[in-house]
């Protein structure tokens, strides 16, 4: 069925991917991405130039997940464009930032969070109130399978990531008798430009007091992330994303991990353990 869907950070990445995927096989996508007519212009063109080729149905937004005006006017613009009908939101936008913790200065972790969390959780409100008119609708997240880990150099983002993922299956719990889903997507590191999009941490004067400790965590996980032959083809995500989308809601998983190769099973095994606590819990305090 012919669904109409917002995907967040349309511009590059698992949005541009999973925009063209969704429109591919039929679906009304609404991508939406910062400055349409300056720096991102040129992805703007790409993108209206291969929906006309393919004879696909995209329609681009201008949207900055960080300013209420802008969310809640790109939503109540596209509603007014799909007369009211949103079924699906991809919540992808962010932002990767590197570094020690105490390197990531605390701008850059407010600015993190700006994106990855909170610019989550605006688009979500800012759809839902068309959801709930529908009784009807899909919240996708984007996470991280580094939402599950602890892992030096990483702990700004993965904090964003833990937080998003939180909040994604809070959400998922809370909707449940409303006709809504959210779900959490856990991709790990693929063939992406993630590396080149990064925010370096601001206050490198503190490296040279971890030493070559310091250095070597960088390197470990630098090598840990960088993308190789072997390393899995971000299209997986995209198609991961379709395939959600056309199940039943009783056949979707909460959590779906992609590309963390041996790591897979114990991420699959937290997220099962973690469900079932969730649910226990619920169940204890009377809420089925």
């Amino acid at each position: 069925m012919k669904k109409t869907i917002i995907v967040t950070g349309s511009s590059s990445g698992f949005g541009l991917l999973t925009v063209k995927t969704l429109a591919a096989a039929g679906h009304t996508v609404y991508a939406t991405m910062r400055n349409i007519e300056t720096k991102n212009a040129p992805q703007v063109k790409e993108l209206k130039e291969w929906a006309t080729a393919n004879n696909a149905d995209i329609r681009v937004f201008e949207l900055d997940v960080t300013s209420d005006p802008s969310v809640n006017k790109a939503i109540s613009d596209i509603a007014k464009d799909s007369n009211g009908k949103i079924d699906v939101l991809v919540n992808n936008a962010g932002l990767f930032v590197w570094g020690l913790s105490e390197e990531v200065t605390t701008s850059q972790l407010e600015d993190i969070f700006r994106i990855n969390v909170f610019g989550v959780d605006r688009v979500i409100k800012a759809v839902l109130p068309y959801m709930r008119k529908q009784q009807d609708g899909l919240l996708i997240t984007i996470s991280s399978g580094l939402a599950r880990l602890h892992l030096p150099y990483l702990g700004a983002y993965q904090a964003t990531k833990a937080a998003v993922d939180v909040l994604g299956t809070t959400y998922h719990y809370e909707l449940k008798k409303s006709g809504i889903d959210s779900l959490i997507i856990q991709p790990g590191a693929m063939k992406t430009d993630l590396f080149s999009k990064k925010l370096e941490a601001g206050n490198s004067a503190v490296v040279e007091a971890y030493g070559e400790y310091g250095q070597a965590i960088r390197r470990g996980i630098e090598n840990m992330l960088s993308p190789t032959p072997e390393s899995t083809d971000p299209q997986v995500v995209a198609d991961a994303i379709l395939e959600t989308i056309g199940k039943p809601k009783n056949e979707r998983k909460l959590w779906t991990v992609l590309g963390i190769g041996g790591l897979q099973p114990t991420v699959e095994a937290i997220n099962n353990s973690t469900g079932a606590l969730s649910s226990g819990v619920m169940e204890h305090i009377g809420i089925s």
